[in-house]
């Protein structure tokens, strides 16, 4: 039996080595903002995820914006207005974001099902049922999708019919975070990241197993102690795949091979950004860094938004932006991570934001999702 605990107890600091210690968010403090930003439109996409801790990340294509509500509302916009294209009601829950690739909008749902829609107008193109539930992204590359399931399946489905070309499944820990990596596609190769710690790479036609390459080892006497899981995705850049695991490793590993390149002991579960030739990621306490794709060595860490349950980070224009449990938005420096600016939305932000072009597009945890763009 494997017991799932939810990533947001950790972002809280419940599992701390000290069961004494409070780790109360720490209080803003002004500063000269370098940047400032303008809100261009907002929209409701639907109910948001509120106080859990799946994440309804929104999918660019093109000039229209899709999102899915956590009631399985599914919406496509117009990125530069927020002007409504169409709009469905799918009536399930939607456990993850959506991805729209290829004229197709790819989804998962809590009750363990795969749904392919039209990007046109929303109507259906098949559904397939897999393992379990699936609150990762569904990702594609051409005739083939890859979804991994929260028990750590991955399987690919035919996108032109729904069926099921082949599984792999990877054996869980007794206990794990409550999420699930993403898996990336480059190179005929499929890249994904399991609650054991542990990256594997399968040919993207088959599913044979190319390669196999512990990012992380479990270390301590307690099953708490000894959890390892990589629920961020995998992100490719060149030849690099980099990985991060929880209570373990941040690492740079060979795309063809899986050889360790460099790791660095880091603890986080949330997905990176890249810039400038760096890695930008969030840790288990909420401190964002910097950290360079060629040696690991670490350019800078931003600890004034320390236990403030700080969203993965994302790059847009020469900043890193993310989101915080009060609904603040910061801007820090690529270069240095110093603050730059901040603008406050409506309520938590638990998503990564998302880059497009000149907008920076932020959903909160009520399903209200922002467009922002510098003055």
């Amino acid at each position: 039996m494997v017991v799932t605990l939810s990533v947001g107890l950790t972002a809280c600091g419940m599992f701390s080595k000290d069961d004494e210690e409070v780790r109360t968010p720490k209080p803003l403090t002004s500063f000269e903002a370098s940047v400032e930003m303008k809100q261009v439109w907002s929209h409701n996409i639907g109910e948001g995820v509120r106080d859990s801790y799946e994440q309804l990340l929104p999918s660019v294509f093109g000039d229209v914006i899709y999102t899915a509500g956590a009631n399985g509302t599914v919406t496509a916009l117009e990125l530069e207005s927020g002007k409504r294209v169409w709009n469905r009601k799918l009536g399930v829950q939607v456990g993850g974001g959506i991805n729209a690739m290829q004229g197709m909008l790819l989804l998962g749902t809590l009750d363990g099902r795969v749904l392919a829609l039209s990007a046109e107008d929303g109507s259906d193109l098949w559904e397939t049922r897999v393992s379990s539930e699936v609150i990762s992204i569904p990702q594609m590359s051409g005739n083939t999708v890859i979804v991994q399931s929260i028990d750590d399946t991955v399987s690919a489905i035919n996108a032109e019919t729904g069926e099921i070309v082949w599984t792999q499944e990877n054996l869980q820990p007794a206990l794990t975070l409550r999420g699930s990596s993403s898996p990336r596609i480059e190179s005929g190769a499929v890249f994904a990241g399991f609650h054991s710690g542990e990256a594997r790479a399968y040919r993207i036609e088959d599913g044979t197993p190319l390669w196999a390459s512990k990012v992380a080892l479990p270390k301590g006497s307690s099953e708490l102690e000894r959890m390892v899981d990589i629920n961020a995705s995998p992100l490719i850049v060149g030849d690099n795949v980099f990985m991060v695991s929880y209570q373990g490793n941040a690492a740079a590993l060979d795309m063809y091979s899986g050889r360790v390149r460099w790791n660095r002991e880091i603890s986080s579960y949330k997905p990176m950004s890249s810039g400038f030739g760096s890695l930008y990621l969030t840790d288990q306490d909420s401190y964002v860094s910097s950290i360079d794709q060629r040696t690991g060595a670490v350019g800078w860490r931003q600890d004034q938004l320390e236990y403030r349950q700080v969203s993965a980070p994302a790059a847009y224009s020469s900043y890193v932006a993310v989101g915080d449990l009060d609904g603040y938005v910061h801007l820090l420096s690529q270069v240095d991570g110093s603050m730059a600016g901040r603008y406050k939305v409506g309520t938590a932000i638990r998503s990564q934001p998302v880059s497009a072009g000149n907008l920076l597009l932020v959903l909160d945890a009520k399903g209200k999702l922002y467009a922002f763009a510098q003055k």
